[in-house]
């Protein structure tokens, strides 16, 4: 009898669609059961709660529990995470133990230096003030990167008219959050794939022995890496992954 094939848990980032991943769900469907989920108050998904980063990780980690659970014994999830899906998939990850195998968060703003988690945590109080959504407009397209433009516009319509409620809250979180405490608390091989942010490989390794880097900053691919370069983040992806 052949083994079960595991679940492959793909998390876009705040305002953005899952389709976003489909060159590497497309890549990998033949080694893993994959399932792109979109977030709580996304794309015609119910909110969670307060649409804040607990409450979408609660929501999202039963959806995985009843991917997990269907799959059937001995095939554990892996999750890939986007931005702010990866911080998702981390809080899953530590929170609920047994449920993640294995982790990637692909250019997800977890910095583990004093200077960059401060330099994170300030940019928080602009989500709370009268310009948010001009703020994170110009964020968004800052993030992209010098690739892709037409595509880049697509992406950015597409988070500004995600609905507030589930935009805000949720990036709020992710900003204020200091992700150090998690990271050093996990206890699955995890891998952050840096793209464009201020995540010190060499700090994250000397934290956490389990969490590994992947540098393609080289590629100039910029915060969605998964688009702007969709083979390197596939190779990636394999190299990482069992049974990719």
């Amino acid at each position: 009898m052949s083994p079960p094939v595991s679940p492959l848990v793909l998390l876009p980032g705040t305002g953005c669609d899952s389709g976003q991943f489909h060159h590497q769900a497309t890549a990998l469907a033949g080694a893993f059961e994959v399932h792109p989920l979109q977030l709580p108050g996304h794309r015609g998904q119910p909110p969670a709660g307060d649409g804040g980063l607990a409450a979408v990780a609660d929501r999202v980690a039963d959806r995985i529990a009843a991917l997990a659970a269907g799959a059937g014994a001995g095939a554990g999830v892996s999750v890939v995470g986007h931005s702010a899906g990866g911080v998702v998939g981390l809080l899953v990850a530590v929170q609920r133990p047994g449920l993640v195998e294995r982790l990637v968060l692909v250019d997800s703003n977890v910095p583990v230096t004093e200077d960059a988690v401060r330099r994170k945590a300030g940019r928080a109080g602009a989500v709370h003030g009268p310009r948010w959504r001009q703020v994170l407009e110009e964020s968004m397209r800052a993030a992209w990167g010098p690739r892709l433009p037409v595509l880049r516009e697509q992406v950015v319509a597409g988070i500004l008219a995600t609905d507030e409620a589930a935009v805000r809250p949720l990036w709020a979180d992710v900003l204020a959050l200091d992700p150090r405490p998690l990271l050093a608390a996990l206890r699955v091989p995890a891998l952050h794939v840096r793209s464009s942010r201020d995540v010190d490989g060499a700090a994250l390794a000397a934290l956490n022995p389990l969490v590994a880097s992947a540098d393609l900053r080289p590629l100039r691919a910029g915060h969605w890496p998964q688009l702007t370069e969709p083979g390197a983040v596939t190779a990636v992806l394999r190299e990482f992954l069992p049974g990719g």
